[in-house]
């Protein structure tokens, strides 16, 4: 039997990269979809190097027209979508009174306009499938990337944060429209992230952050990810599971070890 039809967006590098890699190891054939050209057909023939089946697609999530190929390129490869992953967002970091209106407007389409635009397509493509699909069937999965500032927020984020709480609420409200379907809708939100972009004195500043004390892995993610759009979470629509290390139930307080709060050795 084949695996799943998996769409999985910003699939060239961090997270979408470590989701590609997930599903691919359960025989899922994939389309992946990212403006990183070389990363994304390098990380293809990766897959296929491994008895994997990937395509890519060069498209910007924002662009309506990009997203239709994303969809028409599926089909035409495994005549059906049974998930979506949404792994596509644009970091942003601005002083609030420094951020242009046309910054604003750039990360509205790259976070939510983008999100709302794939989600969509996909949904729409669910529901044609339902129509002939029998009880055993699988409906459709989507599982959103946000961030912790969906919840928590920054100075100089405001732009950011906005599309994540936006996108937050989005995948809540997409799951109730699409539940008459069966179609499940769910988000994993970030914390602090390894990414390979950051120097040994930041890495320190984002493990201090962290109650785990330590930067997580994309592959961790991944997990969260790919269980998320299984059967294993069959019950589990419009919600957000966190892969943060604590940081969203953190008071900001150093962390003690269990000798210094008084606590006996013995």
């Amino acid at each position: 039997m084949p695996g799943r039809s998996v769409v999985i967006t910003g699939a060239a590098q961090g997270v979408g990269a470590a989701c590609a890699r997930r599903f691919a190891a359960a025989g899922d054939r994939l389309v992946l979809a990212d403006t990183h050209e070389a990363q994304g057909r390098a990380l293809i023939e990766e897959i296929a190097e491994k008895g994997g089946e990937a395509t890519f697609v060069l498209a910007d999530v924002a662009n309506r027209l990009h997203v239709h190929n994303i969809l028409a390129e599926t089909l035409d490869a495994y005549g059906r979508v049974d998930v979506l992953c949404h792994m596509a967002f644009e970091d942003y970091s601005a002083g609030f009174l420094e951020t242009s209106e046309e910054d604003f407007e750039h990360v509205v389409a790259s976070n939510l306009r983008s999100a709302f635009l794939i989600n969509q397509a996909a949904a729409k493509q669910f529901i044609r499938q339902s129509e002939t699909a029998d009880e055993k069937t699988p409906r459709g999965a989507i599982v959103n990337l946000i961030s912790v500032e969906a919840v928590t927020a920054a100075a100089d984020h405001v732009a950011f944060a906005a599309t994540q709480g936006g996108l937050h609420q989005m995948t809540k409200a997409v799951a109730l429209a699409l539940s008459p379907w069966g179609v499940r809708a769910n988000a994993v939100g970030i914390g602090t992230i390894k990414s390979g972009l950051a120097d040994d004195a930041e890495r320190k500043l984002l493990r201090e952050a962290v109650p785990l004390r330590r930067v997580g892995d994309p592959e961790e993610v991944a997990e969260t990810v790919f269980f998320l759009a299984s059967s294993a979470a069959s019950y589990i629509t419009g919600q957000c599971i966190y892969v943060d290390g604590g940081r969203m139930v953190s008071t900001g307080a150093v962390r003690r070890k269990p000798s210094d709060q008084g606590m006996s050795s013995k």
